[in-house]
């Protein structure tokens, strides 16, 4: 089984847990204000208001709802329906202090392409370690988040410690959805991606330039 670590340097940070009760407080103490203000100093108090909702809807997950919902199970309805399906398991392991799992949640897990991909073609299952101690200590998981991908059958594939970025994620879903795992590590499949991504985007410019230059009027006669 393919084992990724991640970089050492990452260090978790202060969760955000109070954050929505703290604005909910401040949002009732303001509301106050304006009802019984008779002067109408709508003109201090609106840009506050702005402020604050801007500040909840870029800082807080729980107000980040993409249009589309993840499909969740537990681990053994998944892997029973593994088999029926066809479909290899994402098994998420996660801790309650974990923060780079809360921000895989908040934007990995909430890309549209990301969320399309791991309904149709995986059965995604959500661990928190500090309850699923069993889970932990059958899979050997030592660090959150791991992301850890099982076969039909729930043999290891491979499993990804730390915080993955979209397109790499994507890349790894390709990866084992696709088959590529049972011939090619997963080093040598990024390298390959990169290789086609650049052979692409060369023959893009090139016919960009050739679409250019046919359509440039001639010399003058």
């Amino acid at each position: 089984m393919n084992v990724i670590y991640p970089d050492k340097s990452a260090s978790l940070l202060e969760k955000r847990a109070g954050i929505p009760a703290q604005l909910g407080c401040l949002f009732k103490k303001l509301s106050l204000r304006l009802g019984t203000d008779r002067r109408g100093k709508w003109n201090y108090f609106l840009p506050m208001c702005i402020a604050f909702v801007a500040f909840l809807w870029l800082g807080c997950p729980a107000c980040l709802n993409a249009s589309e919902q993840l499909n969740c199970l537990d681990y053994e309805t998944a892997l029973q329906k593994s088999k029926d399906v066809q479909r290899p398991l994402l098994l998420f392991f996660t801790s309650p202090w974990c923060y780079q799992c809360t921000e895989m949640k908040r934007k990995v897990f909430q890309n549209e392409d990301i969320i399309s991909i791991l309904n149709e073609r995986f059965l995604l299952v959500e661990v928190d370690i500090s309850e699923e101690k069993k889970l932990k200590e059958d899979f050997l998981i030592n660090y959150t988040p791991t992301s850890l991908f099982l076969d039909i059958s729930g043999k290891p594939i491979i499993d990804v410690k730390g915080y993955i970025p979209t397109n790499r994620f994507r890349k790894l879903l390709r990866y084992v959805s696709q088959g590529h795992y049972k011939t090619t590590a997963f080093s040598d499949f990024e390298k390959t991606e990169l290789s086609e991504s650049a052979v692409s985007h060369l023959t893009r410019n090139t016919q960009s330039l050739e679409k250019s230059s046919s359509s440039s009027p001639g010399p003058a006669k």
